[in-house]
């Protein structure tokens, strides 16, 4: 029977099971290990679903999980949502400095042993000098010249902050930039014949000016501060195939030598010993050789020069009409777009002259120097002129335009988006332009770029253009502009405008007087809220707080229009840092322990200010008050000058910095420059520099500042700034000749507990009392008619009397106080009596 069953099975027919619908594509049938696949796989999901559910049913209900915020669904799938990056960019940024930092320093290092395994090839022909030392026996030997005590290498590495020959130690600077990658990008831009028109250049030269040598620029044209990492506003690169090297003046040597990487030299300009740009370039390069520059970026004086000292040594200067920065710095690795905002009207309620009067006035210089017309590239004179601001440039009203004005035409380049508005048109006349007559004014536009290609055409029938020169603050026309007036054409000498625009009329005057009324208001208001809370201790306080916070207070104020310049707040060692701008690198916190430096201005409709004042939280050392009151003393002595009009401004620096010489100190800045109204807050001519090599003279109505200081390497700085009037001072026994003085401006008190009254004159301490009871007097009511009482007792606070000390006399020396001194304090201490009464009826 069983062989019978079994033969009965094996005759079984096979059946094959159909395929799944979604397996059809398959085939017909299904084969027998599909199908166990095929189960297996259900019954791990299946198996897989019950342990998920059997873990929901043990699950808290109020548990929560990341993924329940971190997951959704697509088609029917969990999607994970990817994780945002918690770095911030500027941490992300700094994480990246730091991986190129160690990849520069691996660089040196292996660069360093190369170099030492060189040096010890003596006599041999190396790519590299090296040291060898030969010895001899006699000194007839040394004599005899057939000797070579040292082979010095050429590559020795520079004195710099954080490098020792040529290797980067381990604690740099934090506010340093590797500029590794940037220099090897224009250095093959430097050999790229498209870019450079012929041979490869040995040198390039980046400038830290614009089109127009604007002293400050907008941020898409910082071309050298990309290069370098550097942000002072003034100093000059050159870029060799092996070498680079910037050049800065007094005021930046500490800042550059923090921000410059060890792959750039520091020429600190004003030092002994340290070369020119073309000294060191003749010492570096050979005869033949050829260096570039944009010549739209460097001023006319300044290319003549340097083409002619280079030209001693055989070296050519060329100009490269493709800028090489901007070759490599595009939107793609950072590069700002240019500002778009539009121009607008100056109104003639704050100008106090038409823009035709001023036309008119210019014209007139121009037929006395027996010229044609003048080509007018600096943005502060053409925006006077026409009564016309923009925000082009930061912090300065200004609009990016080119101007030629001759006797009878005005033509003003300028992009047509910046006068898209239809008054400015109409201010300027422009739908009716040009005309015949030359009396009847209009202003005719052209596009920016075609400047270069209408000049020749404009100027084709005059005999004499102007083309300006270097004056002060002023750079002149640029080497670009320069070559497009035919030769026998071009007469050069400093812009008639520059000193027209200097003078102030009188409009100027009040608006400049009741701008720093403003100022003053919203700088005390500031001041009294910081000081109360660094006290307290209750509110942290840094330097970037400061600057935000006090850019806030001045726009609370009537017809301000922003900061005249990137505020300066530096606690401390940043302090000693004449020129530093708090970042996020080198940020402080400000506390009772050091001085605070606040150097800050405003832009107002009706003028522009700047102002700094120096303060100290807790106690400061009997050093740092004298010092204190030696700076206080030369900014009083120079407030109080009065001279003959022949005297120019390098010769006043003296009086300001002589009780830091009898002290021996000194400090590397000029003591003053020039302020516009609404427009630049350095404006040619006035530049008070002891070491200035061309010297300018004061005007009745001109405005400038005095700002003496002191700076002690990584501890403190010290610097007091009024904006002061050049006034005409009349005498009753006045002899041949005219004399000015002086008459401040500014209305922001001093610290009085930093002064050292013994120190001073009867005179200095008169001109002081004099002072704060001015500003006690004006700045209160300001205070009080705004209702801000906290900053009201505040500046009473600081503009107490300071009682001269009883062994002075009045020119200084030793004797008793006399009578009048003695009821002047009387009756200046019954006013403060009052306006303290007062204040506190008004209040209650």
């Amino acid at each position: 029977m069983a062989s019978l069953r079994n033969a009965f099975k094996s005759n079984k027919a096979h059946r094959e099971r159909h395929q799944p619908e979604a397996r059809a594509h398959l085939g017909f049938l299904e084969k027998k290990k599909d199908y166990r696949e095929r189960a297996r796989d259900f019954n791990e999901k299946k198996g897989a679903l019950k342990g998920l559910h059997k873990r929901a049913l043990n699950k808290n209900p109020d548990e929560f999980y990341f993924h329940m915020i971190r997951s959704r669904m697509e088609e029917g799938e969990h999607v994970e949502t990817p994780k945002e990056e918690e770095c911030t960019p500027e941490q992300l940024k700094l994480m990246q400095t730091q991986d190129l930092k160690y990849i520069a320093h691996k660089r040196l290092v292996e660069s360093r042993k190369i170099d030492k395994l060189q040096a010890q090839l003596h006599l041999i022909d190396a790519e590299k000098p090296n040291n060898h030392v030969f010895f001899v026996d006699t000194k007839e030997e040394v004599t005899s010249g057939v000797w070579m005590a040292e082979v010095v290498s050429g590559r020795s590495a520079p004195d710099r902050l954080g490098c020792l020959d040529g290797v980067i130690r381990q604690e740099q600077p934090i506010n340093r930039v590797n500029t590794t990658l940037r220099l090897q990008q224009l250095r093959v831009a430097m050999s790229a014949v498209k870019l450079v028109r012929g041979a490869p250049l040995k040198a390039y030269i980046i400038t830290s000016d614009d089109e127009h040598q604007t002293e400050m620029v907008s941020p898409s044209d910082k071309r050298r501060q990309y290069v370098t990492g550097f942000t002072g506003s003034a100093g000059t690169a050159v870029v060799t195939q092996h070498l680079a090297a910037l050049w800065v003046d007094g005021r930046y040597h500490l800042q550059a030598d923090q921000q410059l990487d060890c792959q750039w030299i520091v020429m600190k300009s004003g030092q002994d010993q340290v070369p020119t740009i073309s000294e060191w370039l003749k010492s570096v390069l050979s005869s033949g050789d050829r260096i570039g520059a944009d010549p739209k970026l460097v001023s006319a004086d300044q290319w003549l020069e340097w083409r002619s000292e280079l030209a001693e040594s055989g070296i050519k200067l060329d100009a490269i009409q493709a800028n090489l920065v901007d070759a490599i710095w595009n939107e793609d690795n950072g590069r700002p777009k240019p500002n778009p905002r539009p121009a607008f009207i100056h109104d003639i309620a704050y100008a106090g002259q038409t823009w035709q009067e001023k036309v008119g006035v210019v014209r007139n210089e121009l037929k006395e120097l027996g010229l044609d017309g003048i080509v007018v590239t600096a943005l502060d004179e053409i925006a006077w002129l026409l009564n016309l601001r923009g925000a082009d440039v930061p912090y300065s009203p200004l609009v990016k335009s080119y101007a030629y004005v001759s006797l009878q035409q005005v033509v003003l380049f300028v992009e047509p988006l910046k006068l898209k508005v239809a008054p400015i048109r109409e201010h300027l006349d422009s739908d009716r332009c040009p005309r015949e007559q030359p009396d009847d004014l209009c202003v005719e536009i052209r596009r920016y770029e075609s400047v270069f290609n209408d000049l020749p055409r404009l100027t084709a029938k005059a005999n004499s253009v102007l083309l300006p020169s270097r004056y002060a603050y002023s750079g002149g026309v640029s080497f670009a502009i320069y070559e497009t007036i035919a030769a026998d054409k071009r007469r050069t000498s400093p812009s008639p405008l520059i000193l027209l625009k200097a003078t102030k009329n009188a409009i100027e005057v009040e608006g400049m007087k009741n701008a720093h009324m403003k100022d003053a208001v919203a700088l005390c208001d500031f001041l009294s809220l910081l000081q109360e809370q660094v006290h307290e201790g209750k509110e942290q306080w840094d330097e970037l707080k400061v600057v935000h916070t006090l850019d806030e207070y001045r726009q609370q104020q009537d017809l301000n229009r922003g900061p005249s310049f990137s505020t300066i707040a530096a606690f401390g060692p940043n302090g000693a840092v004449i020129h530093y701008r708090p970042s996020m690198e080198t940020n402080r916190i400000i506390d009772n322990s050091s001085f605070l430096i606040i150097d800050s201005g405003g832009q107002y409709l009706d003028g522009t200010t700047d102002v700094t004042r120096t303060f100290h939280f807790g106690r400061a050392t009997q050093r740092q008050k004298e010092i204190y009151t030696r700076v206080l003393m030369g900014a009083i002595d120079l407030a109080t000058l009065v001279f003959p009009d022949s005297i120019d401004d390098t010769r006043i620096d003296v009086i300001a910095r002589q009780h830091l010489y009898s002290a021996g100190l000194d400090y590397l800045h000029g003591t003053g420059h020039g302020i516009g109204s609404f427009l630049n807050v350095h404006e040619s001519p006035i530049q008070i520099r002891i070491y200035g090599k061309v010297g300018h003279h004061f005007e009745e109505n001109y405005f400038f500042s005095d700002e003496p200081g002191f700076y002690q390497e990584n501890e403190f700085g010290i610097r007091l700034e009024s904006i002061l009037r050049v006034i005409n001072k009349t005498f009753e026994h006045q002899r041949d000749g005219r004399f000015l003085g002086f008459e401040v401006v500014s209305l922001v008190p001093f610290d009085p507990y930093l002064i050292v009254p013994e120190l001073m004159t009867f005179k200095q301490l008169h001109w002081l009392n004099h002072y704060h009871a001015m500003v006690r007097i004006k700045v209160g009511e300001e205070l009080k008619r705004q209702n801000r009482m906290r900053a009201f007792y505040w500046l009473m606070s600081k503009t107490r009397h300071i009682t001269e000390p009883c062994h002075r006399s009045k020119n200084g020396s030793t004797g008793s106080i006399n009578a009048s001194s003695f009821i002047s304090r009387i009756i200046i201490a019954a006013l403060v009596s009052v306006q303290l009464a007062v204040a506190l009826l008004m209040s209650s």
